[in-house]
């Protein structure tokens, strides 16, 4: 009998920090910000090898949460104790899971590597034409396992480039497991990944023992990466990131009336969907908060 990716109580951790983020999301303002650029998404109703046609000032984008962690391990673990901790605030101390100093950037599990690979198949029908992976370990080696068959084409020129962007790494600061080991250790252990393009420092820019990364700062980062993906040529592209940077990107930056698409990621999900930026008239853009 195969074990099933998702534990019941991983399945209950996630509709758990949904609904938490989502309050702490409207608590915080960061819901409804009008900015600069509008940028609606819709669900991509194509299949991998029948993809919907892109419109003009369109990009396909298929966002994919890593597989379990060590983290995400202990979390079940503490919920099944009845342990309670904020994910979204990084409170609770010794009954955070996520602050003990153990996890510091941690990897995938065993159940993690499970998950990552059963996105092989469907990877295989997609087309992708640049590969964007958060510098934690984690969504690095989900995207790098998923799609590993792109690391190995016939002509090593055709190659799709995997890239690091901080923009897409996860809520930062208090959590251990959410900062980042330095640059050179990454260099080493993936060195197929490319951190120049976007500039990854050689230390976590984002991490700080006292202080979580205010909520409407997490939605604006996710903006301006969102941006940068606009400016890019590529127009069919994997991005590999982690639960609240997803859900925050869904529930406060991308305009859409689809509510399967503002759920939380369960670990090993991907999800493929439509962009299409449309500029604001000055006057009607307000500035986003980012206190």
């Amino acid at each position: 009998m195969v074990a099933p990716l998702h534990s019941t109580q991983a399945l209950e951790t996630v509709r758990l920090e949904a609904e938490l983020f989502t309050t702490r999301l409207e608590a915080a303002g960061a819901i409804g910000v009008k900015r600069p650029v509008c940028i609606r998404a819709r669900a991509d109703a194509g299949s991998g090898r029948c993809p919907q046609q892109l419109g003009d000032g369109e990009q396909r984008l298929h966002l994919v949460r890593h597989g379990q962690g060590f983290h995400n391990l202990l979390a079940d673990l503490y919920h099944e104790l009845g342990r309670k901790f904020d994910a979204a605030s990084g409170e609770g101390g010794e009954q955070n899971p996520y602050c003990r100093p153990e996890v510091v950037d941690p990897p995938l599990t065993e159940v993690g590597r499970i998950q990552a690979r059963a996105l092989q198949q469907r990877a295989q029908t997609l087309k992708p034409d640049l590969v964007v992976v958060s510098p934690l370990a984690r969504a690095t080696q989900t995207a790098l396992l998923a799609f590993s068959h792109l690391l190995e084409p016939a002509v090593a020129d055709s190659r799709v480039h995997f890239v690091a962007h901080e923009g897409c790494h996860e809520i930062a600061g208090v959590h251990t497991c959410d900062r980042r080991r330095c640059l050179s250790e990454l260099r080493r252990e993936f060195p197929m990944v490319d951190y120049d393009s976007a500039s990854v420092q050689e230390e976590d820019p984002f991490w700080s023992e006292t202080v979580r990364e205010p909520l409407p700062q997490l939605a604006q980062r996710g903006y301006e990466f969102l941006l940068w993906i606009r400016s890019r040529p590529e127009r069919d592209i994997v991005v590999a990131s982690h639960f609240a940077w997803l859900f925050t990107l869904s529930s406060a930056v991308l305009h859409c009336d689809d509510a399967s698409l503002k759920a939380g990621f369960l670990t090993g999900e991907m999800r493929s969907i439509i962009v299409r930026f449309e500029d604001v008239p000055e006057p009607s853009a307000k500035r986003a908060r980012t206190d």
